[in-house]
């Protein structure tokens, strides 16, 4: 297995899931019409990959025949161009999967994975899925509107791009990490999911730099709480205005 073989340092571990870990997956959108006995039974024979901050799953053009579920950290799915600039495509947390494309088609992967924080991945092998589906013909259902979801997040990137400037699509994104990674603290939302300056900048297309005048800007006017590399959105209604220009376009809503 690729992902296996890509990732030597990782810690493998065959066999069943825990019960608490069956529960959790059967929260995700995927599984969400399977009851935990189901699933349990099915996922008897994956195994589950343990992976420190930082560390490749795969990378892009790497042949594969296996997705993996997050059961519980964070990813960041990327690539890079030619001169070295990241772009990232979308930020994975639990009960997101990844990896199916080159599951469907066997052909190379189109992205880079690397967990942002440690991480638990759950390995499908395609012969695997492929009979689950079969057998659970609501699952496949998911994963169709998932892809479909995640093409049009294309559409809304391109649109973003070519149409809106540096502040709106910043706040955009802020808003979406909000949205997903956000914890509240008071009357206020802070962001758990440990992201960079640089990620974010390489999420929504635009420099560090750019990122970093934004954030201290939106500080001052009291949107935005920046301690211990910490994000705290503090006033929503401020950022939204900022967001608001195309109305509810969220590229990593699900």
């Amino acid at each position: 297995m690729d992902i296996f073989s890509a990732s030597k340092d990782a810690d493998f571990i065959p066999g069943h899931l825990s019960h608490a870990e069956v529960e959790r997956l059967s929260r995700s959108f995927l599984f969400a019409d399977l009851n935990p006995s189901t699933l349990s039974l099915a996922l008897a024979s994956c195994q589950c990959l343990r992976l420190p901050e930082k560390k490749d799953v795969y990378r892009r053009g790497d042949a594969g025949d296996e997705m993996c579920i997050v059961l519980s950290g964070g990813v960041k799915v990327s690539t890079l161009s030619e001169d070295g600039k990241e772009i990232i495509f979308d930020l994975l947390t639990e009960g997101d999967f990844f990896g199916e494309l080159s599951l469907i088609d066997s052909k190379p992967r189109t992205a880079t994975v690397t967990t942002l924080v440690p991480s638990v991945l759950v390995i499908l092998e395609r012969d695997f899925l492929m009979s689950f589906m079969e057998e659970n013909p609501a699952t496949a259902i998911r994963l169709l509107h998932i892809l479909a979801h995640r093409l049009r997040a294309v559409d809304t990137f391109l649109e973003e791009v070519l149409f809106f400037d540096s502040e709106t699509r910043l706040a955009k994104r802020v808003m979406a990490l909000k949205d997903i990674y956000g914890k509240a603290v008071g009357n206020a939302a802070q962001i758990e999911i440990k992201v960079s300056q640089q990620d974010i900048a390489n999420l929504v297309g635009i420099t560090r730099e750019s990122v970093n005048k934004h954030l201290k800007k939106w500080e001052r006017a009291g949107i935005v709480s920046l301690q211990q590399g910490r994000l705290t959105i503090c006033n929503f209604p401020l950022l939204q205005e900022l967001a608001s220009e195309v109305g509810d376009l969220n590229l990593m809503k699900r």
